[in-house]
């Protein structure tokens, strides 16, 4: 009786090892699947950070194609700060409380003499003012709504040792590569900013 048991048996435990041999090559598919699937979003993801590093380059690119060396302002950076004179510009006190702020907190940062405060006035819209650190005079920045465009690449562009000011750099269309800037120099004698129309006058050759 135990003989014909024992004889019984081994069919079952044949089938046995068999479905488990089976499991293992399904978990073991199931594994090279997953795999795949990790090694594509792997790939995937590279692809987008690459995407990315490629917008920065065309950015910096366009920036660092300004000659602002060219305009340079030929002075000391001036780090004593007179007081601010309000009478010079009374409509900026409607912005005292971020004129203030930044004349207390950043440093010159434009034509040697210059602190800048800008701030947003709406969509793809920056306005600001400078305050001469020297008598305390404000002065209106070359920003607002007519010196903005939709399809900025950036904005509100200076050096702390130069008299050029980018208000924008512009894309012609969405998804062009080709762009347009809005430039201004500052006149120290006349104190005031004009409009530079000739790209080849402030873009490197």
């Amino acid at each position: 009786m135990r003989k014909i048991i024992a004889i019984l048996a081994i069919p079952i435990i044949m089938l046995g090892c068999k479905n488990d041999s089976k499991t293992a090559n399904q978990l073991d598919d199931s594994l090279k699947k997953d795999t795949a699937v990790t090694e594509t979003a792997i790939v995937k993801d590279t692809s987008i950070i690459e995407s990315k590093e490629a917008n920065n380059d065309e950015e910096i690119y366009h920036t660092d194609s300004v000659n602002f060396e060219k305009f340079a302002s030929n002075t000391e950076l001036n780090e004593a700060k007179a007081p601010i004179a309000w009478s010079s510009y009374p409509e900026a006190k409607d912005f005292k409380t971020r004129i203030i702020e930044a004349y207390k907190t950043n440093e010159v940062g434009f034509a040697s003499n210059y602190i800048l405060a800008t701030f947003g006035c709406g969509t793809s819209c920056i306005m600001g003012f400078m305050v001469d650190t020297r008598d305390g005079k404000i002065y209106d920045l070359p920003l607002g709504e007519e010196n903005s465009c939709s399809n900025a690449e950036d904005s509100a562009i200076y050096k702390n040792n130069s008299k050029l000011f980018i208000s924008s750099i512009c894309k012609e269309k969405l998804g062009s590569t080709k762009v347009y800037y809005l430039a201004y120099l500052w006149d120290e004698d006349k104190k005031e900013f004009t409009s530079m129309k000739k790209e080849e006058d402030f873009l490197k050759k």
